[in-house]
């Protein structure tokens, strides 16, 4: 199924093409075909720079360019209007009648409406959150599982077939730091002072976990003789339990895993070794002071080669993410999108380098950094953090504002932006609040409908409806908004940006209220009453629909 307007112009944009190749304009090859709306209205529906490019490349006159072009889309029936204009644009406006079937088809299709399969059922993994079991989640971590929970739903929305994991970080250096922070919290409760390492974690919260560790485990720490046997014991309980926390807040925040992937599991199958030396094989590791190096600089040239292996015999994180990755290929995916926070993005380019270096396509790998979020109150902001490890957790934040809120404000902005999330604003029920203003266009045409149900106004047969009884602007502006939700659908997977639903939203909410503040839907002009009941039934299926990809409920009553 393909519901894209766009995907109609640009159909027609080819024929025309071929039409400037046989009246003798010379093309090579054609540039990509940009659609976009104008900021205008005037300038109408859509818009195309196309005749620039074809300019360009050429060297004819755009005038001609651009007036070939519109005699080739005059003629299409679900536009009524092209206009060429300097200084190489096309102006397109939509047809009435294709706004009146795309209201038909809203209908009929329901959800299936924005459905596409281009995705070819391909298999993408989308890895997502993977904090580091040594503590609660933050807000940071809210975002991260709100994108990558939200572009997995739009992505399968698309036709891919799409797997959610999260990698458990469960081995190495900060296991230990873990354990042994959990001790000293121990002998607090002992009464024994033992100052904290100082690369220790410092969270309170670790006092309740070495609190549940003595209840759970005491024979066991009080029998156990061996220091790194104690450490070992108490590290792997405090992983579990902290991961149990995680997975309690993930599940509170709407978001599920397909796999839960173990770090400590690569190490146990011997599958970083294997990797290592696999890439080595293939000549892009040589030893360098008694340590194995990657050579980056194979791939990117501003890039530093980086360690492997220690010369204490140590692999390092970036190996163990080597076989990760392998691991990840060797299952069949065609694609694989990693969700990183800001920190991480110098480890961007090795990442690319050496999945290249195992022998996969360098575009196998798609990296999304999102940056840190910004809590306040109002114009006060909120430290985060502290040097003492305290955080606000995501927790804290979901019963607070609560999760259809916390998840679209994750998402109003682009991931690589930073994010300001007021609290205040966020518990505001008013226009000013986003998520209420879209919650709020919902539950006012399920109100509506209900009170046309209870007046017995029933459409029985869509066909007779008059949708072209629907010529006011706000009408016409509705419809266009609902026409171009499938493409905005479709480019928010292929640029990997759900948060172009989360504008997408507001703007039908805006178009749909505007709609409702000037023109009543219940009339005693029982065919306008019909057909606007229509339109905003097909508003309704939209916005349920749009409002699930993003994880977030359209309640029925508020």
């Amino acid at each position: 199924m393909d519901n894209s307007i766009k995907k109609l112009i640009k159909d027609s944009l080819w024929k025309g093409c071929e039409k400037l190749e046989r009246v003798g304009i010379s093309l090579s090859s054609l540039p990509p075909i940009f659609i976009s709306q104008p900021k205008r209205r005037e300038w109408g529906d859509l818009s195309t720079n196309l005749p620039f490019l074809l300019q360009k490349k050429s060297g004819e006159d755009i005038s001609k360019i651009g007036n070939l072009l519109v005699s080739q889309l005059e003629s299409e029936g679900f536009l009524s209007r092209v206009k060429f204009v300097s200084p190489g644009f096309i102006n397109f406006f939509i047809a009435p009648s294709y706004l009146n079937q795309t209201i038909k088809k809203i209908i009929v299709q329901k959800e299936k409406f924005t459905q596409f399969s281009f995705g070819d059922k391909k298999r993408v993994q989308v890895e997502f959150v993977s904090a580091n079991p040594t503590g609660p989640l933050h807000v940071g971590h809210g975002r991260a599982a709100a994108l990558g929970d939200s572009l997995a739903n739009i992505l399968s929305k698309v036709g891919y077939e799409v797997k959610r994991e999260y990698y458990i970080n469960d081995a190495g250096g900060q296991i230990k730091r873990l354990a042994l922070s959990v001790w000293v919290r121990l002998q607090e409760i002992e009464g024994i002072h033992v100052p904290l390492p100082d690369d220790g974690y410092k969270g309170l919260y670790l006092i309740d976990i070495a609190k549940e560790a003595k209840d759970t485990l005491g024979e066991k720490l009080r029998q156990e003789k061996n220091e790194q046997k104690l450490i070992n014991l108490l590290g792997k309980f405090t992983v579990e339990y902290i991961l149990k926390e995680i997975k309690r807040d993930l599940d509170e925040f709407g978001v599920r895993f397909d796999r839960w992937f173990r770090e400590s599991s690569l190490y146990r199958n011997d599958e970083i070794p294997q990797v290592v030396s696999f890439i080595k094989d293939k000549g892009y590791i040589y030893e360098k002071d008694g340590a194995l190096w990657f050579k980056t600089s194979s791939f990117f040239k501003n890039e530093e080669d980086r360690v492997l292996k220690r010369k204490n015999g140590e692999y390092t994180y970036f190996a163990s993410d080597a076989a990760y990755h392998q691991n990840k290929f060797s299952r069949g995916l065609h694609q694989v999108i990693d969700i990183w926070g800001a920190d991480h993005i110098g480890y961007v380019p090795r990442m690319k380098a050496v999945v290249q270096a195992l022998g996969y396509p360098k575009d196998s790998l798609r990296v999304i950094i999102y940056q840190f979020v910004n809590l306040k109150r109002g114009e006060k902001s909120i430290s985060a953090s502290t040097r003492e490890g305290e955080f606000i957790s995501l927790r804290d934040v979901i019963k607070e504002v609560g999760s259809d809120v916390a998840r679209f404000f994750f998402l109003s902005r682009t991931g690589d932006s930073h994010l300001e999330f007021d609290l205040d604003l966020a518990k505001k029920q008013s226009p000013e609040n986003p998520v209420f203003y879209v919650q709020y266009a919902y539950a006012r045409i399920c109100s509506i409908l209900r009170k046309a149900t209870l007046e017995g106004i029933i459409v029985d047969n869509l066909e007779e409806v008059k949708l072209d009884l629907l010529i006011t602007p706000e009408e016409r502006e509705l419809m266009k908004e609902l026409a171009l939700l499938p493409d905005q659908i479709k480019e928010a997977a292929q640029s990997l940006e759900p948060h172009r639903l989360t504008v997408c939203l507001q703007e039908i909410a805006s178009s749909f209220h505007q709609f409702y503040t000037r023109h009543r839907v219940i009339s005693e002009d029982k065919d306008l009453t019909f057909a606007r009941l229509i339109l905003i039934k097909a508003v309704k299926i939209v916005i349920k629909d749009t409002l699930g990809l993003l994880g977030i409920s359209a309640p029925e009553r508020m």
